[in-house]
């Protein structure tokens, strides 16, 4: 009896697993849909201007519009089973949004380069994997022709560089 009742509490785990397991493609809409409606909330706060003179967030806005849209699609439409499993390669995304949300703390304390630099460095090692021999250059001149595309080109104003600032000091 007790190898039945052993194996009887088994099955209700495997099942209730399983049935964990076909509830996330429909877990994952409604968290979309939260991170939209939030990022739409925020977008307001910063104020939208007007079209032919949009506010700071704008775009912010009609992206978070985008992503609210499509989790509601998403949820209503997508088939369950067409869902991809979770695995360890669906871990690194969840790792890539992990470094972009680093990225954008560091660009705000230190500036640009050295938090480019670092993403670049992971992203080519980690994703494409680069060794680091390759890696290690295309991330410096990546950092170097991005700062220099959006800072110097394009005007775009950067938080204060402490890699531009310490140049600067040098006479570099």
């Amino acid at each position: 009896m007790t190898s039945t009742t052993g194996s009887k509490a088994a099955q209700e785990v495997t099942v209730f697993t399983n049935r964990a397991r076909s509830q996330w493609p429909r877990v994952i809409p409604i968290i979309l849909l939260l991170v939209g409606v939030a990022a739409m909330i925020g977008a307001y706060q910063l104020s939208l201007g007007q079209l032919n003179q949009p506010g700071a967030g704008l775009w912010p806005f009609i992206v978070g519009a985008f992503l609210t849209l499509t989790a509601a699609v998403l949820f209503f439409v997508q088939d369950p089973s067409e869902c991809e499993q979770w695995n360890r390669r669906a871990l690194g995304i969840v790792a890539g949004l992990a470094s972009l949300g680093l990225f954008i703390v560091l660009f705000q304390m230190i500036g640009f380069l050295i938090p480019a630099f670092l993403m670049l460095a992971l992203w080519l090692k980690t994703f494409g994997e680069e060794p680091w021999r390759l890696a290690v250059p295309l991330a410096v001149a990546g950092a170097v022709v991005m700062h220099f595309l959006f800072v110097v080109a394009l005007g775009v104003p950067f938080p204060k560089d402490i890699v531009v600032t310490l140049f600067s000091a040098l006479g570099v």
